[in-house]
């Protein structure tokens, strides 16, 4: 029993991963404040592999900070429209 005390001790102090990939849209409001930031870039295109692809070709980060489309699109399959997403420099 006292063995495995340093053991839980150790888990205890490890954070749990959480997913660092979004994989839902935000709410509008959040998202905009997150285009008013410095340093921050939105890019736009149809789905959101696309958008994903187009910050990857301008050397943004990522994972994205966000997503977000007036129809709620980014994530279905086939894209169906436009998508918003929200990157660091």
């Amino acid at each position: 029993m006292l063995r495995n005390l340093p053991l839980i001790g150790l888990a205890l102090m490890i954070p749990l991963k959480v997913s660092a990939v979004p994989d839902q849209e935000m709410q509008e409001g959040k998202f905009l404040d997150l285009v008013e930031v410095p340093g921050n870039v939105p890019i736009t295109a149809v789905g959101v592999e696309a958008v994903n692809a187009e910050a990857r070709l301008q050397g943004l980060r990522l994972p994205a900070l966000g997503y977000w489309s007036p129809d709620k699109v980014c994530f279905s399959s086939p894209p169906a429209g436009e998508c918003n997403g929200i990157f660091k420099r």
